[in-house]
């Protein structure tokens, strides 16, 4: 009698802490509801759903979404599987969005171009097509694109107003002489401040620094054009002037 007066009291303890635990009908039809946070496989209670593992989502076509989790091993530690399209990866201190991959094992990837159609670090780095996004001259950039972007439209926002290249149309700009710039040229082999070859090979150019830049050249060109015209304009006067003392 009393095993089963303590079964029934362990029963209706149990009801209770579900019923504590859990809102919404008991049946497989209605939804469930959860006033608190749910973890699964972790004891991480940070966030409303807090997941250590795999979600698999499965559609009504078979095809399969699957987020990897652990803090260090990457999704599966055996042949996934026809898991659908695409699938979601948490490997290390990076999360991944690739197509699916055939025969996945692990860290053995046939096709390491697919499994880095996007990645995203710890930092919030984000990696299109590549994941090395961490080296020593990268923590000024957001965005890691391999291969090309194609697009309509690229707005490039300027600082400041000293950070366009009008100011060399100020009277007292130092424009380089002619003669000098011929000297530097024959020496550097290349245009003052702007990057030699081998200097853009090792470390690219900056898209916007570098239309400052060339924009720069323009204008100083432009002085030179104008300088150049001033001159053969005065040194025309001068031979109309002596055309006329000859004739005379």
């Amino acid at each position: 009698m009393k095993k089963i007066a303590i079964l029934a009291i362990c029963a209706l303890f149990s009801n209770s802490l579900f019923s504590q635990q859990w809102n919404g009908a008991a049946n497989s039809t209605d939804h469930i509801y959860r006033n608190g946070k749910v973890s699964i496989g972790t004891d991480n209670n940070n966030d409303r759903l807090n997941l250590n593992g795999n979600f698999r989502l499965t559609g009504n076509s078979g095809n399969k979404i699957v987020f990897g989790g652990g803090s260090t091993s990457p999704v599966g530690s055996t042949t996934v599987g026809d898991d659908g399209d695409f699938h979601f990866e948490l490997n290390g201190f990076k999360l991944y969005l690739h197509p699916y991959v055939s025969a996945y094992f692990g860290d053995i990837d046939p096709n390491p171009q697919l499994k880095n159609a996007f990645a995203m670090g710890s930092t919030g780095i984000v990696g299109m097509g590549t994941d090395n996004f961490y080296c020593s001259q990268c923590s000024g950039y957001r965005l890691f694109v391999k291969d090309g972007i194609r697009t309509e439209k690229v707005k490039v926002e300027i600082a400041a107003n000293n950070g366009w290249a009008d100011y060399v149309f100020e009277k007292d700009y130092k424009l380089m002489t002619l003669r000098d710039l011929q000297s530097f040229i024959d020496e550097k082999g290349h245009l003052p401040e702007v990057p030699t070859t081998d200097e853009a090979i090792a470390n690219g150019i900056e898209l916007k620094e570098m239309n400052i830049l060339l924009l720069k050249k323009i204008e100083e060109l432009t002085l030179y054009t104008l300088q150049q015209q001033k001159n053969i304009e005065e040194q025309n006067k001068r031979i109309e002037e002596l055309e006329k003392k000859l004739s005379k």
